[in-house]
């Protein structure tokens, strides 16, 4: 009677762990095929028909605080504001920032930084809808470096 009650357990723990896996595994393939992960694991929407900004900052970077109005301002100008999408990935908190629609900072997700190394913050990349780079920046841009690397996207995504 034992071995049965024990059998039956061991059958149902061994289906659960089949089940319980086969998620898990249906789970990570949807975000290995993502480009950028939130700091849960989901994957962060991005517009497919725009080049995707991607600016890597820390809070307690100086420079990356310094840098986000510059990013901001350029990126609402009518020669850019129809072509990207702006993409924060905050490395050094858990919050992030959605006050602004337009400008949504996530917290990282460690994959993320395998796809988009970081030296040091901040750090860019300009991307397509598809997670071919473009262009990276490493340091903090001024309105007129900013403008000649988002002309340098357009023009590399027109040759693609």
């Amino acid at each position: 009677m034992i071995k049965k009650g024990l059998s039956a357990f061991l059958t149902f723990f061994l289906v659960f762990l089949t089940f319980s896996c086969q998620k898990e595994q249906a789970d990570n393939k949807e975000a290995f095929k993502s480009i950028l992960l939130s700091a849960d694991g989901k994957p962060i929407p991005l517009p497919e028909d725009k080049l995707i900004f991607i600016n890597f900052l820390a809070y307690s970077c100086t420079s990356c605080m310094k840098e986000l109005p510059v990013i901001k301002k350029v990126l609402s100008e009518p020669k850019y504001k129809d072509k990207f999408q702006f993409i924060g990935i905050v490395i050094d908190s858990d919050k992030g920032d959605f006050s602004d629609p337009n400008f949504p900072i996530y917290p990282g997700h460690k994959r993320n930084f395998v796809r988009f190394p970081v030296q040091g913050t901040p750090t860019s990349y300009i991307i397509t809808p598809k997670g071919k780079k473009l262009v990276v920046i490493f340091g903090a841009v001024t309105e007129e470096n900013l403008r000649k690397f988002l002309d340098q996207a357009l023009q590399k995504a027109k040759s693609l």
